[in-house]
């Protein structure tokens, strides 16, 4: 930059104005600087060498549970990326992904170096690269995280998830089971309601309680609600269902903590011959449409959450800071009863 300024006459000041800001130099010896600089191959500050500068490289860094190919087949979170991605567009910040699934956990925590922020998306607290990030201080936004030190974005999923059980039980249904993702990273156990279920993911926590606050004002013991947890996907839900249903064949309900655990479940079932709603009630959570190898069919009971809200209410708390101190945002999920539930059958057990 100091040799273009030497070759046109002008100042430093004045080249590096036309890069960084233009509208501190006219038009005409901005385009004359540009012209230039390309004439001699120079194409701009480095924007490695503008970042040690500045400290900031416009950047933030959103990580989540999964692999990265998840974020881009995953409905609910291609949602949450939409509305991150439309702050960021407006702001001018770039976005790097930071899944915590990774067969080279060394280059997720170089990713996680080049970020001027972060975005936790209902990560695992324990997690290396989540602690690791919290270290670093940086500004730093939760979604479905617990954190109150942080600024963050919630769901009632406590709430919702005991609207969905007292919706079964109030259909009669005293014979059902939950299908969920990991409760921590890497397990897959079968267990009932009544055991300690550690609040190392948020939404888990949340939901399980929610759950267990509508079995405890029915009066159903949590012991005979079985829990089964699977990999959070269709495959996931299909696998605990038939698991499920062939192991308790009593079960009238099954309560999936996703549309897509919901969405394998009914297929699942479909396989064994048990007809939804008449024999089985199944719920999902997320309001996500069915993928498209399956018909659309019965329309889910499920709750519906605003995915795209939560990533740009998070994006905008992280990228348009307006006062100091925490900010805290609910986004509130619906409960939507569609046609998957429906009045239990006597099974002849009490």
């Amino acid at each position: 930059m100091k040799s273009i300024a030497s070759d046109l006459g002008v100042t430093h000041t004045s080249v590096s104005n036309a890069y960084n800001n233009p509208a501190k130099v006219s038009k005409a010896l901005r385009d004359r600087i540009i012209a230039h600089a390309r004439a001699v191959n120079y194409e701009g500050p480095n924007p490695a060498a503008r970042s040690l500068r500045t400290g900031r490289c416009g950047a933030i860094g959103v990580l989540f549970n999964d692999q990265l190919s998840y974020a881009f087949t995953d409905p609910h979170d291609i949602a949450f990326l939409r509305g991150i991605s439309s702050v960021c567009e407006d702001e001018g910040a770039n976005i790097v992904l930071i899944p915590l699934q990774n067969k080279r956990p060394e280059q997720r925590d170089q990713l996680a170096a080049i970020v001027d922020g972060f975005i936790l998306n209902a990560p695992y607290r324990s997690h290396p690269t989540i602690r690791q990030a919290l270290a670093r201080g940086l500004p730093t936004v939760v979604v479905d995280f617990d954190a109150p030190e942080l600024s963050s974005v919630l769901t009632n999923d406590r709430a919702a998830m005991q609207a969905v059980v007292a919706h079964l039980l109030a259909l009669g249904h005293r014979h059902f089971a939950i299908v969920t993702f990991p409760r921590e990273e890497g397990t897959g156990d079968i267990r009932s309601l009544e055991d300690d279920f550690s609040d190392e993911s948020y939404v888990v926590h949340e939901r399980m309680e929610g759950c267990r606050d509508a079995v405890d004002a029915a009066g159903v013991p949590r012991s005979a609600v079985l829990v089964c947890e699977t990999t959070n996907c269709e495959d996931g839900g299909q696998r605990a269902a038939a698991w499920l249903l062939r192991c308790r064949p009593e079960l009238t309900a099954l309560v999936c903590f996703s549309d897509r655990l919901a969405y394998g479940a009914l297929a699942g079932a479909a396989t064994l011959g048990r007809q939804v709603p008449a024999t089985l009630s199944v719920t999902g959570f997320d309001g996500i449409d069915p993928p498209g190898s399956m018909s659309p069919g019965l329309r889910l009971t499920t709750v519906r959450q605003n995915a795209c809200e939560k990533g740009r209410r998070a994006a905008e708390i992280l990228l348009r800071p307006d006062k100091e101190g925490t900010t805290s945002i609910a986004i509130e999920a619906e409960f939507v009863i569609g046609d998957t539930t429906a009045t239990a059958p006597d099974t002849g057990k009490k």
